[in-house]
């Protein structure tokens, strides 16, 4: 559960303000565009423009692009932003080539979602008395902050602003958005994001960094296409260093953040990527809870899960990686492109693994969409077992993974193949 701070400012939010915001469009695929070593290779908004026609093809709605903004020299990925308007500095490209992917995207209905690191930020300099100084990189004193703008007794800094309304994070100055300024001077960037540059959704980082009801305020203020948050906790594990049958509380604790951050962003669903990871080693039959609904947030408020086999922490850098093979990670994609919420590919699966992944996303990105398989969708588990894994989806698609063969009475005769490989199938009712 939230802390007391989190949970004060995150009611006082929800008693005082309206959410007026768009519905998402759906049926929606999330494609990561990019890893962590992307800005050591340079150029990548040049080179994402050329995979345009190849995402396309493959029904991706909306592209998760990286931070765009100038970051500390140690962190070229941009976690730990400096001067937010200065899009020049970035290792990905300069702000008129990231101007022309985005319009390249949207020229083919694709969606730019820009990742906003919001949660802390890197000082350009300390002043004569040894306090830190922000600087926005723009001509006037947009985002030009000082110590009073940091959370009061943050360990990284010399911060004397409120106290820190959630996580207290280690790599740098935790923003304090109590601060009225801190909420208007964001808000403002974060919609020029959307007028000049052309973004039309947010990927909010590290969001236990900050009161959920602040998001709320950001998403009210925005009012983006589409937002998703990084609420990222680890399932829980028993004494014997198994992950635990029952994840409940895991996914209760993002359902929560949702609701208490307006109801309108949606959340990835680590509790889901979490438990497919384990399932696809032999033990599939934690793919339905104890009420016969899939385990993770898909199973109790899909609408808002954004579902997920790896993205640039996970497999990058190495923390919580799927299964390191590739026929496992196609069954993972089996899973979540026919299941409820809205299903992200991964940039290295994609891009970067090439034939031995391509193929098999793009096929089943063509049933989802054929279907209208979308964030809604109904899931009829029909057997989960630890080799095998069945589900009807809106009474249209029937999936199955796992290594063992399935009873012929869970297969319609109205059933027809589409789509199968080593160790799954997707039929289409006709």
């Amino acid at each position: 559960m939230p802390n007391t701070m989190n949970f004060l400012y995150s009611l006082c939010f929800l008693c005082f303000s309206i959410s007026l915001f768009p519905s998402f469009s759906s049926p929606a695929i999330l494609f990561q565009g990019f890893n962590w070593a992307s800005s050591d290779k340079g150029g990548l908004y040049n080179s994402l423009k050329n995979s345009i026609p190849d995402l396309a093809d493959a029904g991706i709605t909306h592209v998760w692009l990286p931070p765009p903004s100038h970051s500390a020299a140690d962190a070229p990925q941009g976690y730990l932003p400096g001067r937010l308007y200065d899009l020049n500095a970035s290792k990905y490209g300069t702000q008129e080539e990231l101007k022309s992917l985005i319009a390249a995207l949207r020229e083919k209905g694709i969606k730019a979602i820009a990742d906003i690191v919001i949660n802390h930020r890197s000082a350009e300099r300390l002043d004569q008395r040894g306090f830190s100084i922000f600087e926005g990189g723009t001509p006037d004193s947009r985002l030009d902050w000082n110590a009073t703008f940091i959370c009061k007794g943050d360990r990284f800094s010399d911060g004397t602003g409120n106290p820190d309304t959630g996580d207290d994070w280690w790599g740098a100055p935790d923003v304090d958005h109590v601060n009225p300024q801190v909420q208007r001077e964001l808000s403002d960037w974060m919609n020029w994001l959307k007028t000049e540059i052309g973004f039309e959704g947010w990927r909010f980082d590290l969001v236990k960094g900050y009161a959920s009801g602040f998001t709320k305020f950001y998403m009210e203020q925005t009012k983006p296409d589409f937002a998703v948050g990084e609420l990222w906790n680890n399932i829980t594990y028993g004494q014997d260093g198994k992950a635990e049958l029952n994840q409940d509380a895991h996914r209760a604790t993002l359902v929560y953040w949702v609701e208490a951050a307006g109801g309108a962003v949606t959340a990835f669903d680590f509790t889901t990527k979490g438990i497919l990871g384990i399932a696809v080693n032999g033990e599939l039959l934690r793919l339905k809870d104890a009420n016969g609904k899939p385990p993770g947030m898909i199973g109790t408020k899909p609408k808002n899960a954004v579902t997920f086999i790896d993205n640039h922490d996970t497999w990058s850098q190495r923390q919580w990686p799927f299964p390191d093979d590739s026929d496992k990670i196609v069954l993972g994609y089996v899973y979540i492109l026919t299941h409820p919420g809205h299903p992200t590919i991964f940039y290295d699966h994609y891009l970067e693994w090439g034939g031995n992944l391509k193929a098999p996303l793009k096929n089943l990105a063509a049933i989802r969409t054929r279907n209208g398989i979308n964030a809604e969708s109904s899931v009829n588990i029909l057997a989960a077992e630890a080799d095998l894994y069945m589900a009807e989806i809106d009474n249209k698609v029937i999936m199955k993974i796992g290594p063992k063969g399935f009873p012929g009475n869970l297969l319609p005769p109205n059933a027809q193949r589409a789509y199968s490989g080593k160790d799954f199938a997707v039929w289409e009712k006709k």
